[in-house]
């Protein structure tokens, strides 16, 4: 094991990612019982997303070198259950499983004719993928050391694009499904989407084809895109009468 990595436990992954979901499910709660964010708290949300993403971006030296301790940690000890446990829930973020969706999602919603959504969604995960394209070429980040053989990923790491997919994908569908949802179902809906996000950027790590800021950073760039493109057209329709969908 290497110096950066003295001291990383990666054996401690579990719990802490259990300790992870158990906030962001608090959290969750905590927001919900708030109400609906205003157009005036996504605006919000967008720039503290896109704020978050600039301090990651400029990599301060106690972001490198806890990103370096993480991966050489986990290249070192990660136990094969572990990593084909990431393996699996990886999937759920692969280019194919999301453009999938994507499409799916598209064409119903063109079938309905619910055309301020079809654009939002379009807009949001169009958008986000594109994002994440030009930033990895911009950036030219390497990716952390892996050769257990499970992922191969020859393209550059910073931002995730699974992280941000992710986040564009699922919590955009989940945000357009919950008016149309029974109260009850609203937030196990919200909570099982958030512990998806989650679970597909911690497998990013978790197998080594990103640094933890490459995942963070791609929460971030989606996070951004989806709060302000959602905050734009509820100004929009605010200001011409209409009515989502």
């Amino acid at each position: 094991m290497t110096a950066l990595s003295a001291g990383l436990q990666p054996a401690a992954t579990l719990p802490l990612l259990a300790a992870l979901l158990a906030f962001a499910g608090w959290l969750t709660v905590q927001l919900w019982r708030r109400g609906p964010p205003t157009v005036r708290s996504r605006f919000a949300i967008a720039l503290g997303a896109a704020a978050l993403f600039a301090v990651l971006a400029t990599m301060p030296p106690a972001i490198v070198g806890w990103d370096l301790r993480l991966a050489d940690g986990l290249h070192a000890q990660a136990s094969p259950g572990l990593l084909d446990a990431a393996f699996a829930i990886t999937q759920f973020g692969n280019f194919r499983t999301l453009l999938a969706l994507v499409i799916a999602v598209a064409l119903l919603l063109a079938l309905r004719r619910q055309w301020s959504d079809l654009g939002l969604w379009l807009v949001v995960t169009a958008g986000t993928g594109l994002l994440n394209r030009a930033l990895k070429l911009g950036f030219e980040r390497v990716r952390p050391l892996h050769d257990h053989g499970l992922v191969i990923e020859p393209a550059y790491s910073f931002p995730s694009g699974h992280a941000s997919g992710a986040l564009a994908v699922y919590g955009l569908l989940t945000v357009l499904l919950l008016p149309r949802l029974a109260a009850a179902a609203r937030l196990p809906l919200l909570l099982a989407t958030v512990a998806l996000v989650l679970l597909i950027g911690a497998s990013r790590v978790i197998l080594q084809v990103h640094f933890l800021s490459d995942v963070v950073a791609g929460h971030a760039l989606a996070a951004a895109v989806l709060a302000s493109a959602h905050a734009l057209r509820e100004q929009l329709q605010a200001r011409y009468g209409r009515t989502p969908g």
